[in-house]
């Protein structure tokens, strides 16, 4: 099988030879892969959709993997048990999704290594609950599929310091090491901004809102990053 740049730069964050669960797996493409390249011995790929999970077994089957993967049909991290999986990927969901699965399953957690995140919004909440929560990202990359780019966060036990609003947005680690595709990553949150600034300006009450203070001021900050690049 021949995963996309997303799933592909997903896989590489999972560190070798660890148990792996994917939230939310789909297809068990990205399973699949990592237990016949050696780098999970098993899998549990999980999903809340019968149809996903009946697409997820048909992969399985077909690639003769059934004793070391298997899918369950479930909401968020219900389908683990404590010490299951000591590295997890949730990737294709909102981040406040991806936070809310995580914090409603503190059990499982404990004895979780690494966090592989793939946010499709939201990534700065994402970020900020990590943070808060005793988690550190290790790692980030962006990586481009279907004409789209995507936020992938690599995150490990740790205590860390709370980054500033603006690098919550872009990702400490991909501003540190100047990912490749980092201008595009901040051009693409301006626009976004703008837009929701815009919106909110053709109303009086949204402009003396919380809301469009803080995308003013997360958008001056994200403008002044850019220009120094």
């Amino acid at each position: 099988m021949q995963l996309d740049e997303r799933l592909a730069a997903i896989a590489a964050f999972v560190p070798h030879g660890t148990a792996v669960a994917d939230i939310g797996g789909d297809h068990a493409y990205l399973a699949a892969t990592l237990v016949m390249d050696g780098i999970a011995p098993r899998a549990v790929v999980g999903d809340l959709s019968a149809g996903a999970c009946a697409a997820a077994r048909r992969t399985v089957r077909t690639q003769r993997l059934t004793q070391q993967i298997d899918v369950r049909q479930g909401d968020g991290l219900s389908v683990l048990v404590p010490g299951e999986a000591e590295s997890i990927v949730i990737a294709g969901m909102g981040g406040a999704l991806i936070a809310e699965i995580l914090a409603g399953a503190p059990v499982v957690l404990t004895r979780v290594q690494t966090l592989v995140l793939q946010p499709m919004n939201g990534a700065a909440k994402l970020r900020r609950w990590l943070y808060a929560h005793g988690w550190d990202i290790v790692d980030e990359t962006l990586a481009r599929a279907g004409g789209r780019l995507y936020e992938i966060i690599r995150a490990e036990r740790g205590a860390a310091e709370m980054p500033d609003d603006v690098l919550l947005h872009i990702g400490v680690r991909l501003f540190a090491k100047r990912d490749p595709l980092l201008r595009e990553h901040i051009e693409a949150k301006i626009a976004k901004l703008a837009r929701a600034a815009d919106g909110m300006n053709v109303s009086s009450a949204a402009r003396r809102s919380a809301e469009y203070r803080e995308t003013v001021s997360c958008l001056a900050a994200l403008r002044t990053v850019f220009a120094l690049l």
